[in-house]
């Protein structure tokens, strides 16, 4: 988690948790008594933050608690769990529950199982209260996270009592910066065994800056696309020299990447 980029108001809430769940377990080694803690978490933020990963690590560290035995990972999205028919979408959210059990349940655009407000016949009611009545059944053997927006997580929460109450901790993801981009690429770009020149932010920082303002801004997403075109750029720069640097990616292929090459 620490070696992530960026997220660092994140952190500092992973690291509160962390410590408090720490305490708890000395407190009841000592025969002290201990306060029910909800592994329970409303992640808000734009795409591409880094909330699935943060909540990857989250499986890894509560393992390594020992708050979970298996700690793993299942992702969810409504379509995953919401059928068209009447008696078909409980079934289907409680086989995603008993995939993650022992783990961690991650929805993504929780929000959408609430449906629109004011409309009617939508089963992503049925799947939400699937999922809390599995929530209170398994409540030490299943960690839940939905994710989304941060108005729409809002809204979210308040449509039913039960999440209020199973949701009482949300962390919220802030978008990352032109410098935390900057060093994304380049990890991203150094683990496919890619390097990037030395003032390769100086030249796309005001690219990222005006690119960020549009509404399907997608954070680091748009990094890993960036570096997929920069890439085809270089291969088209150097296929047919045969002793060009296979490693090398070049500022022209960058800048070709933009769209302003």
């Amino acid at each position: 988690l620490e070696a992530m980029v960026g997220l660092v108001p994140v952190k500092r809430e992973v690291n509160g948790l962390i410590a408090r769940l720490q305490v708890e377990q000395k407190r009841r080694a000592q025969g002290l008594p201990t306060a029910p803690l909800s592994l329970h978490m409303v992640f808000t933020g734009p795409p591409g933050v880094g909330k699935t990963e943060v909540a990857r690590a989250l499986g890894d560290i509560y393992r390594a608690l020992r708050a979970l035995r298996i700690g793993h990972l299942v992702e969810v999205q409504r379509s995953d769990v919401v059928a068209g028919y009447i008696g078909q979408t409980a079934p289907r959210m409680l086989e995603k529950c008993n995939q993650a059990l022992d783990g961690i349940l991650f929805i993504d655009e929780a929000y959408t199982l609430a449906g629109t407000p004011g409309s009617s016949g939508d089963f992503g009611r049925e799947a939400i209260d699937a999922l809390l009545k599995f929530m209170e059944d398994h409540r030490d053997r299943i960690m839940v996270i939905v994710a989304g927006y941060p108005n729409e997580m809002r809204r979210f929460i308040d449509t039913n009592p039960g999440l209020a109450g199973r949701f009482t901790k949300t962390i919220d993801f802030p978008r990352y910066n032109a410098d935390d981009l900057c060093e994304i690429l380049r990890r991203m770009a150094a683990k496919q065994h890619f390097t990037l020149p030395e003032n390769f932010p100086t030249r796309i920082k005001p690219w990222v800056t005006e690119r960020s303002r549009a509404e399907d801004w997608a954070n680091a997403r748009e990094m890993r696309t960036l570096l997929e075109k920069a890439r085809e750029a270089q291969a088209m720069r150097i296929a047919t020299n045969p002793s060009a640097d296979l490693s090398r990616i070049e500022i022209a292929d960058l800048m070709k990447a933009t769209g302003r090459g």
